[in-house]
């Protein structure tokens, strides 16, 4: 009885999903997949172990500040390209 109303949970389930993607636009699905990565990541450049307290740029690991917001306005430091 219990595999029963699995399986028809998990077929409702689906017929909702496959409704809420049908009503979606092209342009929304072709948008949505798209992956947004900053220039700079969290590093650590103190001596602590677990602390990140300084940001560095993706390509090169040298190039670091203190905010997110001086290493992405930075213009040595390359954006992503994919």
């Amino acid at each position: 009885m219990k595999s029963q109303t699995v399986l028809i949970s998990i077929f409702i389930f689906s017929f909702f999903a496959l409704h809420q993607c049908m009503q979606m636009d092209v342009g929304e699905i072709e948008g949505s997949n798209k992956i947004s990565i900053g220039k700079c990541v969290p590093a650590q450049c103190s001596v602590s172990f677990f602390k990140r307290d300084c940001w560095c740029c993706f390509r090169d690991q040298s190039m670091c500040s203190k905010t997110q917001k001086e290493c992405e306005s930075n213009p040595r430091c390359p954006p992503l390209k994919f």
